[in-house]
C-alpha cells in the first residue's frame, strides 16, 4: 500500500489559522473579563504559610470549635461584619483579583473596616479578637496610603481566619495563622 501525502493548500492553512486566531482571542477575552493574570495559573503563593484543613488534627479542630463557641456567641454583631469582610475579599481577590485590584473600591472598603470596627457596640473581652482587631485597624489604615496588593492580602487573611472562629465557617480548607484568636493551631 502506497502512503498518501495529505496536502493542506491554501485552504486548510486558512482554516487552522482561523483556528488559532479564535483560540488566543478567546483566551484574551476570558482574561480580561475575569481580570485574570496569566502568572496566577502557574504559581501558587497564596499557600504559602498556610495550614491545610485535611491536616488539622481533631484536637485542633476541637479547640477551633470551643473559639466559636465563646468567642463567636458573645460577639455575634462582630461576626456578622466579619462574614461580610470575608465574602468582600473572596470576591474581589479571588481567580486572580489580587493581581488586577480597583484600588478605590479597596480603599472605600477599608474605611468601612475602620469605621465599623471601631463603632461596634458590643463589648469584647477576648484579648486575642482585641488584638486581631486593632492589627486589621492598622493594615486598613495602611491601604489609605499604600496601593500594595500584600496589604490587601494580609486584610483577607485576617477576615478569612477571623471568619473561622467567630462563625460557622466551615468551607475552609486553610488556616492562615495570622490571627492571635486562632494562634498556635495547627
Amino acid at each position: 500500500m502506497k502512503e498518501k501525502k495529505i496536502k493542506l493548500g491554501w485552504f486548510g492553512w486558512t482554516m487552522i489559522g482561523v483556528v488559532l486566531i479564535t483560540v488566543i482571542a478567546s483566551s484574551l477575552f476570558f482574561f480580561n473579563v475575569f481580570q485574570l493574570d496569566m502568572k496566577s495559573l502557574f504559581r501558587d503563593d497564596e499557600l504559602v504559610g498556610s495550614v491545610d484543613q485535611n491536616d488539622i488534627s481533631e484536637e485542633a479542630m476541637g479547640e477551633i470549635n470551643r473559639v466559636r463557641a465563646t468567642i463567636g456567641g458573645e460577639n455575634a454583631e462582630l461576626g456578622r461584619f466579619i462574614r461580610a469582610m470575608h465574602e468582600f475579599y473572596n470576591k474581589t481577590t479571588g481567580y486572580g483579583g489580587i493581581n488586577n485590584l480597583d484600588w478605590d473600591e479597596q480603599r472605600e472598603q477599608a474605611e468601612t473596616v475602620i469605621d465599623r470596627i471601631e463603632g461596634i457596640d458590643t463589648e469584647i473581652t477576648d484579648e486575642s479578637l482585641l488584638a486581631d482587631l486593632k492589627q486589621i485597624v492598622d493594615l486598613a489604615n495602611r491601604i489609605s496610603d499604600e496601593q500594595d496588593s500584600e496589604l490587601i492580602r494580609s486584610l483577607h487573611r485576617y477576615f478569612h481566619d477571623l471568619d473561622i472562629a467567630l462563625n460557622n465557617y466551615t468551607t475552609f480548607d486553610r488556616i492562615w495563622n495570622v490571627t492571635e484568636t486562632l494562634k498556635g493551631i495547627e
